[in-house]
């Protein structure tokens, strides 16, 4: 069963058989005008037959001065197949530091659902908060990343539907496409002037508490919204995300990616 359905049209390319094809961007976060974190995304991907196989890897941590206060640190793994514009991962592993708290999460996608190994393990409860049907045929966090990335940096733009189940959440990612636009000149991003400017929702399915503050980002019943923009980078002339705008309630975080790096 495909685990991602992308918008009609697009045309997916994977590279020629035994040819492995990287690319790295680098990005910095920021909240109301602030320096919050910098990390990494780095995708090889390697063409097998009429397909391909990816492996996606995130780093991410808190800048300095913030992570005086909160040695925040986050890396992610993730590895499985692209066909035809759809995403099978075969695993995914992240490991989140917050302070004095470590905890690592492991998904591993399988024909018959999703099996999760949590350290520490997930209480009786949350556990069963996403039931195994709600898993079945969804996709990590990462994995549907990897193949928004590598889907434009070959056919430019987004669209589609991406079932997510992160371990403990259920969500639906919603990209519809908006034409395009207008990036004005910005030493903060890597790329200006007409880009293809895509609406996100985040739509909450399941394992969400519905005793929770609202205001948080991962609300029952809430929807989120982002705008991501896709331009050519100047250098490697990939078509990358070069700006995310995420609005909260307390503030909207910028994502901008500040360098790329793209080979075979």
């Amino acid at each position: 069963m495909k685990r991602i359905f992308l918008a009609a049209g697009l045309l997916i390319l994977p590279p020629a058989a035994g040819r492995a094809a990287t690319l790295e961007l680098d990005f910095a976060a920021y909240g109301g005008g602030v320096s919050l974190a910098r990390g990494s995304v780095m995708l090889t991907e390697e063409g097998e037959g009429g397909a391909s196989r990816y492996r996606a890897a995130l780093e991410a941590e808190a800048v300095p001065w913030l992570g005086l206060f909160t040695n925040f640190r986050y890396h992610a793994e993730s590895a499985g197949r692209l066909e035809a514009g759809a995403a099978q991962p075969d695993r995914f592993r992240g490991e989140r530091r917050l302070r004095r708290k470590q905890d690592i999460m492991t998904l591993t996608f399988g024909p018959d659902g999703v099996d999760v190994t949590a350290d520490p393990p997930l209480s009786p409860d949350k556990a069963a908060r996403v039931p195994p049907d709600s898993r079945r045929g969804s996709i990590d966090p990462l994995s549907a990343g990897a193949a928004v990335i590598l889907t434009a940096s070959r056919a430019g733009g987004c669209g589609g539907r991406y079932p997510v189940y992160d371990g403990r959440r259920r969500y639906d990612i919603i990209m519809t496409p908006q034409g395009k636009g207008d990036l004005p000149s910005s030493r903060y991003r890597i790329a200006t002037g007409t880009a293809e400017v895509c609406a996100v929702t985040v739509r909450p399915v399941a394992g969400f508490q519905g005793d929770r503050d609202r205001d948080r980002f991962f609300a029952e019943g809430v929807e989120r919204k982002a705008t991501v923009w896709f331009a050519r980078a100047p250098e490697s002339g990939r078509v990358v995300p070069v700006t995310v705008e995420v609005p909260t309630d307390t503030m909207t975080v910028l994502v901008h990616t500040v360098g790329v790096k793209a080979g075979l």
